[in-house]
């Protein structure tokens, strides 16, 4: 059985995912990280037992955070078929391998993927913009391939 080929835009686009979630967890991380001292701080003074922990509130937070970006979530797509177009009728986005909307940032960006692909489909400026970008993609590769290698003797 041969492996599917994975689509350049779906590879441009979990990179540009993958990019985004990076930029929001760096800048959870440097929240988190004060308010975590502070609160283990706050803690230390008041004589707080767990259950009142502000230290573990913010642990569990964090927590949630983490669920809500999920961070690589595509990486669990890995052993599935890669589809250039999803179907319309698709009730679960391609990111998204939870069945319960709004549970992470992946909804976000599936609701995002719905609007430009039935903004590429009206033939309004996605799809311009995207045959314009293959044009530019198949004149770089074409260019790679040409160019004879260089190699140091």
């Amino acid at each position: 059985m041969t492996e599917p080929k994975l689509s350049r835009w779906q590879l441009l686009r979990d990179i540009g995912i993958f990019q985004v979630k990076l930029a929001l967890d760096a800048i959870r991380d440097l929240l988190l990280s004060p308010v975590s001292i502070v609160s283990a701080v706050i803690d230390l003074i008041k004589g707080h037992q767990y259950p009142h922990s502000y230290f573990y509130k913010v642990m569990r937070l964090g927590r949630k955070t983490d669920h809500w970006l999920n961070l690589f979530g595509a990486a669990e797509l890995e052993n599935k078929p890669v589809k250039e177009e999803l179907s319309k009728d698709a009730e679960v986005c391609s990111l998204n391998n939870t069945p319960e909307p709004g549970r992470n940032l992946d909804d976000l960006f599936c609701q995002v993927e719905a609007l430009l692909k039935e903004q590429h489909d009206r033939g309004g400026l996605t799809a311009t913009a995207k045959a314009s970008i293959d044009r530019c993609l198949d004149k770089i590769i074409t260019k790679s391939e040409s160019k004879p290698s260089v190699t140091d003797d």
